[in-house]
């Protein structure tokens, strides 16, 4: 970039996933120029059938961003979680009703989003598949962005997907916390229908989570590696039988599986959240455990907070204080995932009774059950 040249855009964002497609979206609401620079190919990106839990705030404000949240055939509500611990008592609950809206969340595909997303923005911005970002640059006034593809040039960059030398060399750190355990992801079908309730069951190597999906429930089940292998690859009928067993009939009976898949669980942190004109968001500035769903919120929030950063930026430093901004919510979303997640594997003497007298703690605490759903569901603690 020469001296003086006017870049084309003021924000290249690298990755058009659902944090970025969401801040793109919102960018050229607000009259910016953003670009979005996508690794993989179009039709890579709406084949992509994870399940992705939106809590009721992100669903508005993709609406206010013009891409409604997936609904329909392939998506499920949430109106109710549900709480509970294997082989021990103690279970609570929470509900929309009690917390004063119409639903707690949404479970959508990751393709279903991502094409709501580019939708809406077709027309809007450019997106540029098959461009991997190999480098940043940063320049006085803007940054280069080298793809495999070509030179992109703009006022800032803002990673919103990848880690390993990309961020390294821009000058980013990454620490990692591996916690031993594998995700197990798959659909299942039940004899009842998925209903609206979310459960989060928490078994001995951590929470299992069945999550309406469409016609079916999407699982999320903690496992040690081999387990989650051996599951993964076993027959229909043995895996519907042993999940059966470890859940319980609450949902009804297991008939039919579906898209198994398996994940190793690791938190993974990057730092600091902005270095010059390059900053980082979503799954680029944090990896979450799954226990709570609240990967993509925070990363829907991450967005929000570069755009307030770049409007009210002017012609100095845009993410001067972004890092400080968004620590404290980042902090709190971490520490509680990674608490559930550590406190609810543990199975030493007497701590089960604690966890159930907890449970049953609050199940009898209609304003604190009504506070945590509104936590969870409307950002009311950040």
């Amino acid at each position: 970039m020469t001296a003086g040249e006017t870049p084309a855009f003021d924000l290249a964002i690298v990755g058009g996933g659902p944090v970025g497609l969401f801040l793109a979206l919102a960018a050229e609401q607000a009259g910016l120029r953003p670009v979005v620079l996508e690794a993989r190919s179009a039709a890579d990106g709406l084949r992509d059938d994870r399940s992705l839990a939106l809590s009721w705030s992100s669903c508005l404000r993709l609406g206010r961003a013009g891409a409604a949240a997936p609904a329909g055939s392939e998506a499920g509500e949430i109106r109710t979680i549900h709480v509970s611990q294997a082989g021990h008592p103690g279970r609570t609950q929470f509900s929309c009703d009690e917390a004063g809206i119409p639903l707690l969340g949404r479970v959508v595909g990751y393709g279903d989003l991502v094409r709501s997303l580019a939708d809406a923005g077709e027309g809007r911005f450019p997106v540029h598949y098959e461009h991997k970002v190999l480098s940043i640059a940063q320049h006085d006034g803007g940054v280069e962005l080298h793809t495999s593809a070509g030179t992109h040039r703009a006022r800032t960059a803002v990673v919103a997907d990848g880690s390993g030398a990309l961020l390294a060399d821009a000058g980013f750190t990454t620490t990692t916390k591996d916690y031993g355990v594998h995700a197990l992801v798959a659909r299942v079908r039940t004899d009842r229908g998925p209903g609206t309730v979310a459960y989060e069951r928490f078994c001995q190597h951590g929470p299992l989570a069945v999550l309406p999906r469409g016609q079916d429930h999407a699982v999320v089940w903690t496992l040690p590696a081999d387990r989650a292998v051996e599951l993964t690859e076993a027959a229909d009928g043995r895996f519907l039988s042993q999940l059966q067993d470890a859940f319980g009939w609450r949902a009804g009976r297991f008939v039919a599986v579906r898209d198994r898949g398996t994940y190793p669980l690791v938190l993974r942190r990057t730092m600091p959240l902005a270095r010059g004109r390059i900053v980082v968001i979503g799954n680029a500035a944090q990896t979450l455990h799954p226990v709570a769903g609240q990967g993509l919120n925070l990363g829907i929030r991450d967005a929000r907070s570069v755009l307030a950063a770049l409007q009210a930026a002017g012609s100095g430093d845009p993410f001067a204080r972004y890092g400080a901004r968004r620590e404290r919510d980042r902090t709190a979303v971490v520490g509680f995932t990674d608490l559930l997640a550590e406190v609810f594997s543990v199975n030493m003497p007497g701590l089960p009774g604690l966890r159930a007298l907890g449970l049953e703690a609050l199940d009898l605490l209609p304003g604190a059950r009504r506070h945590f759903a509104r936590a969870l569901a409307i950002d009311a603690t950040r």
